[in-house]
């Protein structure tokens, strides 16, 4: 991701420094601000940079960030799950600091015209403060010198300003410095009270499908590509692109097509580009002669990471859409008490987890006692509700129903009744 320069700027006005603070953060952070799961459908590309030098060190005293970085970058797939919306949340309470909006380009992407980006800034209190940058400008819902409480959305993700890719620029400061809020070999300012995972294995994020070839528009960061799940018999190109993250960590690719009958009807080599997230493309002319359920094999250093079955019928009038796979709901905490930010996790495939490849986004309904507290649809894989919506003795649930856009797909719900 590129800098933030508006928002660095701003840090530095500040008096802040690309470094991590000496004085411990004056309260910790219980959730990760972005709607998603890190190390599913969020990828964290950049750390904050420890090396007070020209040199790179990130928090596990390796290379995720870039020279000066003061925050974590959290990428998201693509425009594509921009249009949907992918909210970004109040990581503590605070009032608002700072707001700039209006800026044009929610959707940049390589070179900009623009270093200013959309973003919001929290004072938290006790001399801590939070950034959050690169917010699509018609989204921020905050004003300055509004107080807000922790879980409340202020915005939505974007690629506003100088930004390469859509994500959140997330930044958290105390006494005037920027600090890393994951402990590892290189980072010890402990500044979560659950810290999130971070994976260091390679995973595949996405496996898209297309009769047309993933070019211009159709292809990534855009995605406006039209996804099926069925082709009809007969010689067909069949387009494939596979999204893969922690690339460098991968190992070799391989593609692997089936028949129904198990036999191999194309089998290559393919591997992803990049170092952190990146995609591989192929467009295969197959003989598709056997109706039925084929199957998609994809291997990363020799070990399958992704199965994806298409179906093959004898003719159009047998193609249609399909309603998104069901999927399971949970809650974080488990067991939450009044007072808690609450988050409602999502646990589905990322590859399967609709039978015609479509970009699932879900609609999280929020009861507290009975009462619609929060409704929001979403393209992630989770979503937050504030802490101040649910009360002490009330059953707080969450209904999360997915959809392809067009048909929704079977509802699950989480629910736990608080504390009184």
């Amino acid at each position: 991701m590129k800098k933030t320069i508006t928002t660095f700027a701003v840090l530095l006005a500040l008096g802040g420094a690309a470094a991590a603070a000496a004085d411990p953060p004056a309260r910790l952070l219980s959730f990760y601000p972005q709607a998603g799961i890190i190390g599913q459908d969020l990828y964290v590309t950049s750390f904050v940079d420890l090396d007070e030098g020209p040199g790179v060190r990130d928090y596990a005293c390796g290379g995720h960030s870039y020279d000066g970085h003061t925050g974590i970058d959290s990428m998201i797939r693509s425009f594509r799950e921009v249009r949907i919306g992918v909210p970004v949340f109040a990581a503590l309470d605070g009032r608002v600091l700072s707001v700039q909006q209006g800026v044009g380009g929610d959707l940049n992407w390589g070179p900009t015209v623009s270093n200013f980006d959309n973003h919001v800034i929290l004072d938290h209190g006790g001399e801590q403060q939070s950034v959050y940058g690169h917010l699509a400008g018609k989204s921020i819902t905050v004003k300055k010198g509004q107080w807000v409480a922790a879980g409340t959305q202020i915005g939505l993700t974007a690629s506003s300003g100088n930004s390469s890719w859509p994500h959140l620029h997330f930044t958290v400061r105390q006494s005037f410095a920027p600090y890393e809020p994951f402990v590892g070999a290189c980072g010890a300012t402990a500044g979560w009270a659950r810290q999130p995972p971070i994976p260091e294995d390679a995973w595949v994020a996405d496996v898209a499908l297309s009769a047309k070839a993933f070019a211009g528009k159709a292809d990534l960061p855009y995605d406006e590509a039209v996804r099926t799940g069925t082709f009809v018999r007969g010689v067909r190109f069949v387009n494939v692109r596979i999204e893969v993250r922690n690339v460098a960590a991968a190992g070799p690719g391989r593609l692997s097509i089936r028949r129904p009958d198990g036999t191999i009807a194309y089998a290559g080599a393919l591997s992803a580009s990049g170092s952190r997230a990146g995609s591989a493309k192929r467009r295969l002319k197959l003989s598709l002669a056997q109706l039925g359920r084929w199957r998609l094999e994809y291997e990363l250093g020799g070990k399958i990471v992704a199965e994806a079955p298409f179906d093959v019928v004898a003719t159009q009038k047998r193609v249609g859409n399909r309603a998104p796979n069901a999927v399971a709901a949970s809650l974080e905490p488990a067991s939450p008490r009044a007072g808690e930010v609450v988050v409602c996790r999502v646990a589905t495939s990322l590859v399967t987890e609709d039978p015609d490849f479509e970009i699932v986004r879900y609609r999280y309904s929020w009861r507290s006692g009975g009462r619609l507290v929060r409704q929001v649809t979403s393209a992630a894989l989770s979503d937050a509700l504030r802490n101040d919506a649910a009360r002490p003795g009330e059953t707080l649930t969450c209904e999360v129903t997915p959809s392809d856009g067009r048909l929704r797909g079977p509802s699950a719900t989480a629910g736990a009744t608080l504390p009184t």
